[in-house]
């Protein structure tokens, strides 16, 4: 068998092989939503300067809410997460002025290889700011370490005299 003959043939079965492997990355299918009403469903101001503290509760918040955090860029201002292996979010952490942080979560499901943009508004509000909205308040009100409190004067032992 000549060399060109060989490579025809060679030539033939890598495209044949080729043919027959399937397209592993997921089909998305996108939101019918407009991105306005996306971005309205999706993104919350909070009143706080501190955008290492808002990442640090986003973070927190979606463990408690039974999220693994997958990746997180602070310079960025990015944490992801996923749930159960079907439900991905994604939040960023950005400031709007000098007192003000915008946080904005993106969930993606997916199902038997195909990716969903999620296009409820009850989801974000019921299962992300809301819990997100509690912990930033309980944040907020944080005084610091117990180092950094001052002590508690006892004043029910003491007695005081009147002249």
């Amino acid at each position: 068998m000549s060399k060109s003959i060989r490579l025809a043939i060679f030539g033939a079965m890598a495209l044949a092989v080729a043919g027959c492997q399937t397209n592993n990355q997921p089909q998305i299918v996108l939101s019918k939503k407009s991105p306005v009403e996306l971005r309205a469903m999706q993104a919350r101001a909070f009143e706080t300067s501190d955008q290492n503290k808002a990442l640090r509760t986003v973070i927190a918040t979606l463990q408690d809410l039974g999220y693994g955090v997958d990746k997180v860029e602070p310079a960025a201002g990015t944490v992801s997460a996923s749930k159960l292996a079907k439900l991905r979010m994604t939040a960023t952490v950005y400031p709007r002025g000098p007192s003000r942080m915008i946080i904005r979560s993106n969930a993606v499901v997916m199902n038997l290889g195909v990716e969903s943009q999620v296009d409820d508004p009850a989801f974000y509000k019921d299962l992300f700011f809301e819990p997100l909205g509690k912990a930033m308040f309980l944040t907020a009100l944080e005084l610091g370490s117990e180092e950094d409190v001052p002590p508690v004067a006892d004043t029910a032992s003491k007695t005081t005299a009147k002249p």
